[in-house]
């Protein structure tokens, strides 16, 4: 009887890579979706950034479960994946965004 898929070394580099790229890009394209036009677009930052960081967060902790020490090298996109909500954390929501008259 054949073991656990990922068990066999070729499928869990593999598994790992794919793993590895995805989180890249979900980093990558969430940070920088809402630089793409001045002023900051701020819904950009609301509905598309932050659902992004989730996600690279949740494909980070699931890596961790499954590649264990290995997925550390996930963490190469964390300053990506978390530019937009430490930002929020730190500067807030302007009140032009509730206004819509950010200029």
């Amino acid at each position: 009887m054949r073991g656990n898929i990922y068990q066999d070394t070729a499928h869990a580099k593999l598994w790992f890579g794919l793993a590895f790229v995805f989180s890249f890009l979900v980093a990558l394209v969430g940070s920088l979706a809402p630089q793409r036009r001045m002023p900051i677009d701020f819904h950009l930052v609301l509905w598309f950034s932050l659902p992004l960081s989730g996600i690279w967060l949740a494909t980070a902790i699931a890596s961790i479960f499954r590649f264990r020490q290995k997925a550390l090298w996930l963490l190469i996109g964390a300053p990506f994946a978390l530019y937009w909500p430490v930002w929020l954390m730190f500067n807030h929501i302007p009140t032009c965004y509730w206004r819509h008259n950010c200029i």
